[in-house]
């Protein structure tokens, strides 16, 4: 399991698993505490990262910032793109 936390007036934690085949991606940002967004994704290959990141704006900028941080972190650290 590859784990990313962030703080940047947000708090986004994002993990990515694997389930036999497949890779389960989780993201759950929060604001002052309360949920903001949840991303659940069943991912045949970590790269797929990227193309989750580049998706429209999640929410607000400061938001969206975070998550696409936190992904992009994510697939750094799961040796993905360049």
């Amino acid at each position: 399991m590859t784990r990313i936390e962030i703080s940047q007036g947000v708090f986004v934690a994002c993990e990515m698993r694997e389930e036999g085949e497949r890779y389960i991606l989780e993201c759950v940002l929060r604001r002052q505490g309360r949920l903001g967004l949840k991303i659940h994704e069943k991912l045949h290959d970590p790269s797929e990262i990227e193309e989750i990141a580049s998706r429209p704006r999640w929410l607000g900028d400061e938001s969206d910032k975070a998550v696409r941080r936190a992904l992009a972190m994510l697939a750094e650290r799961m040796g993905v793109g360049g």
